[in-house]
């Protein structure tokens, strides 16, 4: 079983988190082995932020994984590797992406390029990998899977072009929620995170500097959501100190979205 004496100790446990080379990413995976963790991160392909990300780690801490999560068999493949390195009792799925589907003109192309390639890596490959982590944790009578979604999940993209990753995000979310209420009674706990615009992301990559900052003017408390408390709350889902949160969408927006 797992101890749960200290909210911040997180040396018991052993988490694959995806993309530890983005801006969220990075900063689950410093998180969790500053508390303790043993982490196995994965990269696209920027393996030197990788790198960075989990360059903390003490020897035999952490390890780093190339994986492209764009199909059932890809996310299989990773499972089977990380579970190699050292059994898991953690899944923070993180790695996603952003791809532009016009919702008006006639760019047919683009619109059918952005659906497929937005539902072959942020739904099924990471419900795939969400599903194999759930058998695991089922055998073993405990675990923690932790899927990072986003507000436009909740509410619809307010960008219209960003329609196809709104609706992979909510797809993902149902699926987190038939997968807890599905494995409550086998100790597999499955949380929902959905950050608004976080600084350093993908809402606001490619932005020039004075169009991020009137994209946080924007917002109800004045600024973007920093990477570091989506860290910090992924940090305390996977202590498990609150059970019956299993099944939530906690949203973390600063107010600007509330429901």
């Amino acid at each position: 079983m797992v101890d749960h004496t200290n909210t911040l100790d997180l040396s018991n446990r052993t988490a694959l988190v995806t993309g530890v080379s983005g801006a969220i990413g990075s900063q689950i995976g410093s998180t969790f082995l500053a508390r303790g963790a043993r982490v196995a991160g994965t990269f696209r392909s920027r393996e030197a932020e990788g790198q960075a990300a989990l360059a903390a780690a003490s020897p035999g801490q952490s390890t780093l994984l190339p994986a492209e999560i764009d199909s059932p068999q890809s996310a299989r493949d990773l499972w089977k590797r990380a579970e190699e390195w050292n059994a898991l009792d953690t899944l923070v799925v993180n790695a996603a992406a952003m791809a532009s589907a016009p919702l008006s003109g006639h760019d047919n192309d683009a619109w059918d390029r952005s659906w497929e390639s937005l539902l072959q890596i942020n739904v099924l490959g990471a419900a795939t990998l969400m599903r194999e982590a759930a058998l695991s944790f089922a055998e073993r009578g405990y675990g923690s899977i932790i899927a990072i979604s986003s507000w436009a999940a909740e509410q619809g993209s307010r960008i219209p072009d960003a329609n196809a990753y709104a609706a992979s995000k909510a797809a993902l979310r149902n699926f987190a929620q038939t997968l807890a209420r599905s494995y409550a009674r086998d100790g597999v706990r499955v949380y929902i995170v959905a950050p608004g615009v976080v600084g350093g992301g993908m809402g606001t990559s490619g932005l020039q500097p004075a169009e991020i900052q009137a994209t946080a003017e924007g917002l109800a408390m004045g600024q973007h959501v920093d990477p570091c408390e989506v860290a910090e709350l992924a940090a305390f889902l996977a202590t498990d100190r609150c059970p019956s949160l299993t099944g939530s969408t906690i949203d973390l927006n600063g107010a600007s979205y509330i429901r």
